[in-house]
């Protein structure tokens, strides 16, 4: 079982039962489970293709674990950056891995200096989570999945 369908088996029996509680927010499991939801739809609407790199440079909070989250039931692979790092060592290393989609909070954002078409921001998960509010979302098995092409067999022809 998958952390993002474990996720869901949660909200159905506990749904309203506090997952996270960062201090000013408490998130319940139904919630947490819908935000997850909808920001790996944002991301499979960003760059559909699977497999495909999403960095991630915040801070932690209740928003990163929805990354992470949302990144694995997208299908895709997390680039997880350090806030603590120069905007010059970010540069480096977003340029070397090639994300297709870079999710940052204000810190993050100012630390990537990018094209804004690439970045979600922690600014914008509200509105994700109200725009996909009691909407049926096609659940991770449903996707299509990513395979490379396997070689042929060499066939014994002795």
């Amino acid at each position: 079982m998958s952390p993002v369908q474990y996720l869901d088996s949660i909200a159905e029996k506990f749904g309203e039962h506090i997952a996270l509680d960062d201090g000013e927010i408490a998130v319940s499991y139904s919630e947490l489970a819908v935000a997850v939801q909808a920001m790996s739809v944002a991301l499979a609407n960003m760059d559909p293709t699977p497999g495909s790199s999403v960095a991630l440079c915040a801070n932690y909070c209740h928003e990163y674990l929805v990354t992470v989250l949302a990144v694995q039931a997208a299908g895709k692979k997390l680039l997880p950056l350090s806030t603590h790092a120069s905007t010059e060592e970010l540069a480096s290393v977003v340029n070397s891995a090639l994300p297709t989609i870079i999710v940052v909070d204000d810190t993050g954002s100012a630390l990537i200096p990018c094209d804004e078409d690439f970045k979600i921001r922690f600014s914008q998960f509200p509105g994700l989570v109200h725009t996909y509010r009691g909407e049926e979302m096609p659940s991770p098995e449903s996707r299509e999945t990513f395979t490379l092409p396997q070689p042929a067999q060499a066939t014994d022809q002795s």
